[in-house]
């Protein structure tokens, strides 16, 4: 049976990849730790831009979205889920907000990791919410072209109850003991959860609230205002990379988790410095400007077409409706041009 050795992670090494990326971490950590004094209003803007843009990832991911108009309404509930893909997206929302609120009451044990499955599917009506699958599975690795493969097979269904248990039990033992850096610590963590594969459906999304846990337990609470699940969905490829190259071995003990592990730390390591871009643009900005004046010159200033909700999250000061707004004026005044249409629609300065 999988025995995870969370005193040693299989005599892990960090390389110094790895290194340097924990460095910065707690560089980026300590430059933002003023931010919830000198940005309350702005950070509460990018809380909620951040759950709606986590609710979309992470369910993109899987083939489960929406139109953003219904979804914007479902994560403020002034609608109920109609479909299937609505139902697993409130489901996300629900737990996300879980986590965000009462993060602090949530131990890492089997409860837990059942409680929020099942919250997850609490709209969709299926039997096997927040119950371990009852069948094998595999764990397929989806591809921007549309092509699946067979990533890794997981342990059967019986063994799962007890390798949950043991997997909750020796992080928060490791934990305690700060043997291990705990951002290490909380990757292989997510890792070996995803390698269990324990439900029929839903493991992704899991790991990716897993993740959001963790994190904000330990502190690093950069989730709450940068979307992990969005930069994730944006280097999927690396994602299953990783995934594939830390799982050679897994079943018998021996695998290396340093792939994933340094795939995991460049996403902690890009949000942090994500949310100091946005800050900075925020610190920038005058008082006296419009949402106007300032969709125009972040778009001159980012030198590249961005989208109605890259401008949301880059101008916390402006709701989204002030944004497309100032869009909308812009366009009449000839001072941006649209390209593309529907969700890939961007504006650039002319």
């Amino acid at each position: 049976m999988k025995k995870f050795d969370y005193t040693t992670l299989n005599n892990l090494q960090l390389d110094n990849e790895a290194i340097n990326k924990l460095t910065t971490i707690y560089q980026l950590r300590g430059e933002t730790s003023s931010y919830q004094i000198d940005y309350r209003e702005e950070l509460e803007k990018l809380v909620a831009v951040a759950k709606i843009q986590s609710t979309d990832a992470s369910n993109r991911i899987e083939g489960i979205f929406t139109t953003d108009n219904r979804l914007n309404k479902i994560m403020m509930n002034k609608v109920q889920p109609y479909n299937q893909n609505e139902q697993e997206i409130a489901g996300y929302r629900d737990v996300l907000n879980l986590i965000h609120e009462n993060y602090n009451y949530m131990q890492i044990s089997k409860n837990t990791i059942l409680t929020m499955h099942s919250r997850l599917f609490k709209y969709a009506g299926d039997n096997w919410g927040g119950k371990f699958k009852d069948i094998n599975n595999k764990i397929i690795a989806k591809y921007e072209d549309g092509h699946e493969e067979v990533r890794f097979n997981p342990p059967e269904a019986y063994l799962v109850p007890e390798l949950i248990t043991q997997l909750s039990e020796q992080y928060e033992r490791s934990n305690h003991q700060r043997a291990i850096n705990p951002l290490v610590l909380s990757a292989a963590f997510v890792f070996d959860f995803v390698s269990i594969h324990p439900f029929r459906d839903g493991n992704g999304r899991m790991s990716q609230l897993l993740m959001l846990l963790t994190m904000y337990q330990l502190g690093f609470e950069v989730g709450k205002y940068i979307s992990l699940e969005k930069i994730i969905e944006e280097s999927k490829a690396d994602y299953y990379q990783a995934l594939a190259a830390s799982s050679v071995g897994w079943n018998e003990n021996q695998n290396d988790y340093l792939p994933f592990i340094n795939y995991y730390l460049g996403i902690v390591v890009r949000a942090y410095r994500e949310l100091i871009e946005r800050m900075g643009l925020v610190h920038t900005q005058q008082k006296e400007l419009t949402a106007e004046d300032l969709v125009l010159k972040t778009l001159r200033k980012q030198l590249r077409p961005l989208s109605k909700a890259e401008l949301v999250e880059l101008i916390p000061r402006y709701s989204q409706i002030s944004i497309q707004r100032a869009l909308h004026d812009l366009k009449q005044k000839n001072k941006i041009q649209m390209i593309g249409g529907g969700r890939s629609t961007k504006y650039i300065a002319i």
